[in-house]
């Protein structure tokens, strides 16, 4: 009897943050690390588009603009299912993180932040999905 192996398709990081420079050099440290990755510069942006969260991971900022990181996340709740969110902010703020992992993110993280801790949540995230 020949096995069929399932092929799921390969995880896409959705960066979301308005500062084009904190964008493109996520961007770069995701794809060094393999994955595809998608950026978009605002919450609606990233809403827009409609993209497939059952094989991805989010890594948006608190502070966008019009919508927060915390909003998008929240009206994707019930969309996301078990895809990983990991929050990010230049504001110390413990109240802000402790909203984010109370809305379930898996990590929060001020900037600047070390890119090596960056990826290793992200592995765990994508690890749960997979």
């Amino acid at each position: 009897m020949i096995e069929r192996s399932r092929t799921r398709p390969a995880p896409t990081i959705f960066v979301v943050d308005d500062d084009p420079t904190v964008r493109s050099a996520l961007e770069r440290l995701f794809r060094g690390a393999g994955w595809t990755v998608q950026t978009f510069a605002s919450a609606e942006q990233f809403l827009e588009q409609n993209v497939d969260l059952a094989h991805g991971c989010l890594v948006a900022d608190v502070h966008l603009g019009r919508m927060s990181g915390l909003e998008l996340h929240a009206r994707l709740g019930h969309r996301t299912g078990a895809m990983p969110v990991i929050l990010t902010s230049g504001v110390d703020d413990v109240n802000m993180e402790r909203q984010a992992l109370t809305l379930g993110a898996i990590a929060f993280f001020r900037k600047p932040f070390e890119a090596s801790a960056l990826l290793e949540s992200v592995r765990r995230g994508l690890a749960v999905i997979q």
